[in-house]
């Protein structure tokens, strides 16, 4: 899978996902499904959907071994997953920006692969990739972001979990990537064309493609702007 440098950026990653869940990673094992194809199951001990009706354990499968193995008869190696694929690990804490599950597999990946994988820990939310240009681009309309999150924007790195997720709740559930009160700059310094929406149907915040009449283009507020707030926002 070929990532492109805006797979990181958060309007890209709520573009993607059609779940976003908090949770606690349960037991993590691997097999050969009815297909002969390889793959890591894990299950998710949710605590809080953000977007769409994940509840209680939530099971989801990727390709991939957890390790090498011969198959049963004997004639083959069959290889882990993938270089660059997620890696989960019993006990982990995640916020997890799941993609639809593959059609004919029904296999499920974070959107931008291990760039919707966000690990919580005391004090600090990260990726896999330490939220490398996570905020890069992101211009939001005056108003919506508070100050702490603001500060989060532009402190690159590991950020604070409640101000991560308080920015989270709020973008999904009023839409901001939806109606273009949030969007990325282009290579050009101009905002991206709005982003691709996600299948309806799929949850109780999926994405529309139709914005609210009431709410009209604003002037964007790009958060690198901000030179009066201190702090590094973590």
């Amino acid at each position: 899978m070929t990532l492109t440098s805006h797979d990181a950026n958060i309007v890209e990653i709520l573009n993607q996902s059609n779940d976003i869940v908090v949770g606690t990673v349960g037991k993590v094992t691997d097999g050969i499904d009815e297909k002969g194809i390889p793959y890591t199951e894990i299950n998710v001990s949710v605590s809080e959907s953000i977007r769409g009706y994940l509840s209680g354990t939530y099971t989801f499968r990727q390709f991939g071994l957890l390790a090498p193995r011969i198959t049963p008869d004997g004639k083959r190696k069959m290889m882990p997953a993938p270089a660059g694929f997620p890696k989960y690990q019993s006990g982990q804490q995640l916020v997890l920006f799941l993609r639809p599950e593959a059609a004919w597999t029904g296999f499920r990946m974070p959107a931008g692969v291990t760039y919707g994988k966000f690990e919580l820990g005391p004090g600090r939310v990260a990726n896999e990739m330490g939220n490398a240009g996570l905020f890069d681009g992101v211009m939001v309309a005056p108003g919506l972001a508070s100050d702490l999150e603001k500060r989060m924007m532009t402190a690159g790195g590991p950020v604070n979990p409640d101000t991560f997720l308080s920015f989270v709740r709020k973008a999904v559930h009023d839409r901001w990537v939806e109606t273009g009160r949030m969007t990325r700059v282009g290579a050009h310094g101009a905002p991206q064309e709005p982003p691709r929406s996600v299948p309806a149907g799929t949850g109780n915040q999926a994405p529309s493609t139709q914005p609210p009449a009431e709410n009209p283009s604003p002037t964007l507020l790009d958060p690198k702007a901000n030179s009066t707030l201190t702090g590094s926002g973590k």
